[in-house]
C-alpha cells in the first residue's frame, strides 16, 4: 500500500529535478521553465522554491532530496523525471547516466 502523495512529496521531488537539471553542469530555459511550472501545479511554497533557486542563482550546492519519501513513490518520480530530461529536446549523456541513477537510487530495476 502506497502513502498518499503530500506537499512534502513535492518538495522533495522538485530537489530531485534540480539536480537532474544541473546534471549536465546548465539549466536549460526549457528545463528552468518546467521546473517552476511543475512547482507551481504542485504548489510547492514560496519559501522553499525561493531558498532552491538561491541555491542555484549562487551555486551553492543543492539540497539533497529524502530518497525515503521519494521512494514512496517511484514510479510518479521517476516519470517525472523523465519529463523534465525530455523538456529541453535533448538528452545529453549526463542526463541519461543521472536517469539510470536515480532509478537506482528509488529502487527500480534497469530500464
Amino acid at each position: 500500500m502506497t502513502t498518499p502523495i503530500d506537499d512534502r512529496f513535492y518538495i522533495e521531488l522538485l530537489k530531485l529535478l534540480l539536480h537532474v537539471a544541473w546534471s549536465d553542469d546548465e539549466i536549460d530555459p526549457r528545463e528552468a521553465q518546467a521546473l517552476v511550472g511543475a512547482a507551481a501545479r504542485w504548489k510547492v511554497p514560496l519559501p522553499e522554491l525561493q531558498r532552491l533557486e538561491r541555491c542555484l542563482e549562487l551555486g551553492e550546492p543543492l539540497p539533497a532530496p529524502n530518497l525515503g519519501l521519494l521512494r514512496q513513490h517511484p514510479d510518479e518520480a521517476i516519470a517525472t523525471v523523465r519529463t523534465l530530461i525530455a523538456s529541453d529536446s535533448s538528452v545529453h549523456v549526463s542526463e541519461a547516466e543521472m536517469l539510470a541513477q536515480v532509478r537506482e537510487m528509488l529502487g527500480l530495476p534497469p530500464a
